[in-house]
């Protein structure tokens, strides 16, 4: 099949304040980025794309082989350039091959195998599926999950169209929300998803409260980063971090050190978590008062030593708002750490939806 081509030349007379924070969303969902000239190519398993920033605009190019992994790349670039610079209003537009809606290329169909409570609070969801190989990366460890509507017979996907936009299905727009894959296994054709049950009625939760064998959801991705290779550790997160902080825990190597700071509702919610010996887990009770309130984690973090090492350390970090700006700004403005050491994420904002931090965009979840 001949290579699809399309390219997009954004006016955007701010893009050298955005292009940093473009280029780290970009590698954060599963994409490879070298510079080249300019400009950066960037390598992703839909495709390859070049960004080249001039000075009224950026320009953007794309070409795949097969047209759901085209139109995908295109969903992937225009979203999150949407995302970060939300406040320029973009105008993005597509121009050349245009093959047509298309499923995208990474959508897998979920089926619940088994609903368990670990804690009060956390429950353990089993799935099983096909060709979940994509999803098996120690690097990217988030996915979207697509919940269907009520009392829909058929299950229905939204489209990917040419101009890089979602197509809903006639049943309306699914609902979703992003979660930590707590474990995958690719050979058996299972994944497991740990639900936070907080007192919300966002869709993630209520699906989640009323999940039962055979119940179906979709899924995309994978993105966000998982851990770097390190002699100490750092690893810090209220109970949206626990997952990925079991996970990574879990792949560390037996020689790993470090500690993980976790902050849970009460000693109720402390989980059993396989780990290196070297690696402490302290768990930070919040005892009454609500999530998001609390400065237990970046109290915590300030009273720990640190490595003089700097490039045998790494910290990984998923919180609520103010938590993760708190610790990142501490972490590289009075450690010094570099970016490359720190993976941080802003996994909640209390008092917003997820609707209400896309409609406000990056500035509303980044430092």
């Amino acid at each position: 099949m001949p290579r699809l081509k399309t390219q997009a030349i954004i006016p955007f007379p701010n893009v050298s304040d955005y292009l940093d924070a473009i280029v780290e969303s970009l590698t954060a969902h599963n994409m490879v980025l070298h510079p080249d000239g300019d400009g950066h190519r960037v390598e992703s398993s839909f495709g390859t794309a070049r960004l080249l920033p001039r000075q009224e605009t950026l320009d953007l190019s794309v070409e795949a082989s097969d047209p759901a992994a085209f139109n995908r790349l295109k969903f992937e670039l225009t979203g999150l350039i949407d995302f970060v610079a939300h406040a320029e209003k973009l105008e993005i537009a597509w121009t050349g091959d245009a093959p047509g809606a298309a499923l995208p290329p990474d959508l897998r169909v979920l089926t619940v195998r088994s609903v368990r409570d670990l804690t009060p609070r956390m429950r353990r969801i089993s799935f099983e599926g096909q060709d979940l190989v994509r999803y098996a990366t120690p690097d990217q460890i988030h996915c979207r999950l697509l919940f269907q509507g009520k009392g829909i017979a058929e299950h229905q996907w939204p489209h990917l169209n040419d101009n890089g936009r979602i197509v809903w299905p006639d049943a309306g727009k699914l609902a979703s929300r992003i979660f930590t894959i707590r474990h995958i296994d690719p050979d058996a054709g299972t994944l497991d998803i740990d639900f936070v049950l907080h007192g919300g009625s966002g869709p993630g939760t209520s699906w989640a409260k009323a999940a039962a064998p055979g119940g179906v959801v979709g899924i995309l991705g994978p993105a966000a980063h998982g851990p770097k290779a390190a002699n100490w550790y750092l690893l810090a997160g209220d109970e949206t971090g626990l997952p990925g902080i079991a996970r990574i825990l879990e792949g560390l190597p037996d020689s790993a050190k470090g500690v993980a700071l976790i902050e849970v509702a009460d000693a109720s919610e402390e989980q059993e978590i396989d780990r290196p010996s070297g690696l402490e887990i302290r768990w930070l009770h919040r005892d009454g008062a609500a999530p998001g309130t609390t400065t237990l984690l970046a109290d915590e973090l300030r009273a720990l030593a640190f490595p003089a090492d700097h490039d045998a350390f790494f910290c990984w970090i998923g919180a609520e708002f103010s938590a993760f700006r708190d610790m990142r700004a501490y972490l590289r403005t009075e450690i010094g750490l570099p970016a490359s050491r720190v993976i941080a994420f802003s996994h909640w904002r209390r008092g917003m939806s997820e609707e209400d931090i896309i409609e406000a965009g990056a500035s509303a979840v980044l430092a």
